[in-house]
């Protein structure tokens, strides 16, 4: 049997509440049961008390932006990294963004350690993504479009999808929490989850404002969760406040930032989101409305599985933008059918757990941690 305590440095900005984190969360504690040590390094943020009651640890470096200003911090910011490494005794270092991930790799190449760079999305900078790829090992892409975007600047990349957590995500009743919130039994409930921040805070602003023309036509009992946080919370929550005080009531519940979002997506009739937000709501039996970063998708359902991973559910590609029409209209429709969504829901949950359990995912980056030291110790590089 093959030794698998081996430690793996995961790198981030920082432990914000967001879908990398969640899914290198959801990485440690798969790959702790495989005997791998994982060890985090990065800012703080409302994750920390999630990474250390995973029994992972967390050394607290600054490495959002800003630290990257002077190149003396720069070079500073790589001594402490490369200290970590040694400190820690790390086999195999792996980055998820940047330029965090690109000083770390530059620390482990000093050091002639593996390293794994996952690009998340076509979002990075073009220079840090060559950069940071060209001091790695391995290349992953979590999608289809993410790996056709690596290509086009040749970099090859292997296709590992984020993986959700079947004892995470699985459908939950919602009545306590739909009681807190004073949302009727009668009402028809959106769900929407993201950072509240660039495109994903113009797609939510759409929502909010196709749910008030349905409230003020077909759907009266219609209300709409917000769940996240970001830079645009304060000017959306403002939007929502001068809405609610136009039609004399609450229907729009800013809830900000949720570790446990699980009973957030219980509460939805349908949930609006994408990439990894459409996993973990499908997984927990909820049918999606994809709109991303790039467009707009659509109700995932199962004639459209194939085209909804190729374009991860319209955050890496799309073949419309969102626009509001779009959206109450996709609504409407998918509403006026409760019976037909809760199928939708449960034939969700089958396909996601099939093709994107994360113990799945978590044996694929053990053979690429594998395979990386293996080939390192033997060019010795």
């Amino acid at each position: 049997m093959r030794n698998n305590a081996y430690r793996v440095l995961m790198v981030m900005d920082s432990l914000a509440v967001g879908g990398t984190e969640t899914h290198v969360l959801s990485l440690v504690n798969g790959l702790q049961k495989l005997g791998v040590k994982p060890v985090y390094a990065g800012a703080g943020g409302l994750m920390y008390n999630a990474f250390a009651k995973a029994a992972c640890p967390i050394h607290a470096i600054d490495l959002t932006a800003g630290a990257f200003m002077l190149e003396s911090s720069q070079k500073q910011t790589i001594r402490t990294l490369k200290q970590i490494m040694l400190h820690r005794k790390i086999d195999v270092v792996h980055v998820h963004q940047t330029p965090s991930g690109m000083y770390a790799a530059m620390a482990a190449k000093e050091l002639g350690i593996p390293v794994v760079f996952t690009v998340h999305g076509a979002y990075y900078p073009e220079d840090q993504l060559i950069r940071t790829s060209q001091c790695c090992d391995a290349v992953i892409s979590v999608s289809k479009p993410v790996q056709r975007y690596l290509q086009n600047m040749g970099i090859a990349s292997l296709l590992v999808p984020n993986g959700v957590d079947p004892e995470e995500f699985y459908p939950v009743p919602s009545q306590e929490l739909r009681k807190s919130l004073e949302i009727p039994d009668d009402a028809s409930v959106v769900v929407y989850a993201s950072r509240l921040a660039w495109d994903k805070a113009i797609v939510c602003t759409m929502l909010i404002m196709a749910a008030e023309r349905l409230r003020k036509s077909e759907m009266p009992n219609l209300h709409v969760v917000v769940v996240g946080d970001g830079i645009q919370f304060a000017e959306i929550n403002e939007m929502v406040n001068t809405i609610h005080k136009n039609a004399g009531q609450t229907f729009i519940h800013m809830t900000g930032n949720q570790t446990k979002v699980r009973e957030y997506y219980g509460l939805g009739d349908i949930v609006v989101g994408t990439g990894r937000v459409a996993l973990e709501a499908m997984a927990c039996g909820k049918p999606v409305l994809a709109i991303g970063n790039h467009g707009f998708f659509g109700i995932v359902e199962p004639t459209v599985y194939g085209q909804a991973w190729d374009y991860y559910f319209g955050d890496h590609a799309s073949e419309r933008k969102a626009t509001e029409d779009a959206v109450a209209e996709s609504l409407q429709k998918a509403l006026s059918d409760r019976k037909d969504l809760k199928q939708i829901g449960a034939q969700g949950r089958q396909w996601t757990l099939k093709h994107f359990n994360i113990n799945k995912i978590i044996s694929r980056m053990d053979e690429i941690y594998t395979a990386i030291q293996a080939r390192n110790s033997i060019t010795g590089v």
